[in-house]
């Protein structure tokens, strides 16, 4: 397969489907985590992929890569709510 003959802007399009699709299992976490008491959840984890998040925004930004940026600011997001509910729960 030749990725060079697909275009730019379908990647980008591409990226932030799958990207914002990410974050929508982010989303049913956080769900999941208010609806239950108690939590199985490590912290720990949940701070290693919020640092893996804030690196990419990073990245995007400094490469200019709205798909990259944009998508991780939105999963960085919940990524920190995700984290707050836990550490609440500990």
């Amino acid at each position: 397969m030749n990725l060079q003959k697909i275009p730019e802007k379908v990647f980008e399009v591409a990226g932030s489907l799958v990207g914002f699709s990410g974050s929508v299992f982010i989303a049913l976490q956080i769900r999941a985590e208010l609806a239950s008491t108690a939590t199985s959840m490590s912290s720990a984890f949940i701070l290693g992929f919020l640092m893996n998040y804030t690196f990419w925004i990073l990245y995007g930004i400094r490469f200019r890569r709205l798909a990259v940026w944009l998508v991780n600011v939105v999963a960085a997001a919940f990524q920190t709510a995700l984290l707050i509910i836990v550490l609440m729960k500990h």
